[in-house]
């Protein structure tokens, strides 16, 4: 079993960069995806949002599909929907998965199918009761099994080198780690 804990100064990954001009700039990570050095790409996205009550539904811009969130009957919700803390897991595990994705090609690894498990300790008092403090998760806990063409099961240094670039190119696992929830996963590779 591969397994991390990333800590959050260990992950900040900050560099110094030139780009069109003499002066240094501050650049977090960003991958480039052209040749050329200065030239840096991203993709745009855009969402809205329209409800009432703790009910919204969310519309992605030139998207044809629509997201419904609500909330816990205990925070006065209906329970009708995934809340938007179910949606911050659930778009870590779909990310790790998307990216692993990207990564594999990358790296010529061949995958099959994927088994994410999430778990987060969200402490409620600034949310509920209005204390002060950060209302962020406090703890997340990444399980993934993935079926993949490495031979030497967890211990494969290629797998183990496919787990580490994912967790590292993941734009949702960065958000959740530089944001300073402390984070563990646990990978493990099954036979494709």
């Amino acid at each position: 079993m591969f397994s991390t804990r990333l800590g959050p100064l260990a992950r900040g990954c900050i560099n110094i960069q030139r780009l069109y001009s003499p002066r240094p700039s501050v650049s977090f990570g960003l991958r480039q995806f052209s040749s050329s050095p200065a030239r840096l790409q991203s993709i745009p996205l855009q969402i809205q949002g329209q409800g009432t009550g703790t009910t919204q539904k969310i519309s992605v811009q030139d998207k044809t599909y629509t997201i419904s969130t609500d909330t816990y009957t205990v925070l006065g919700g209906t329970d009708s929907a995934p809340s938007p803390v179910a949606y911050s897991l659930a778009s870590l595990s779909s990310c790790n998965q998307v990216t692993g994705f990207v990564v594999a090609k990358d790296h010529g690894l061949e995958l099959g199918e994927w088994h994410v498990t999430v778990q987060g300790v969200l402490p409620t008092a600034v949310l509920v009761k209005g204390e002060q403090g950060n209302p962020n998760w406090e703890s997340v806990a990444l399980k993934v099994r993935v079926q993949t063409d490495a031979k030497g099961g967890n211990d494969d240094p290629k797998f183990k080198h496919f787990a580490a670039e994912v967790e590292r190119r993941c734009p949702i696992t960065q958000l959740f780690i530089r944001s300073g929830v402390e984070v563990t996963s646990e990978w493990v590779n099954e036979p494709l």
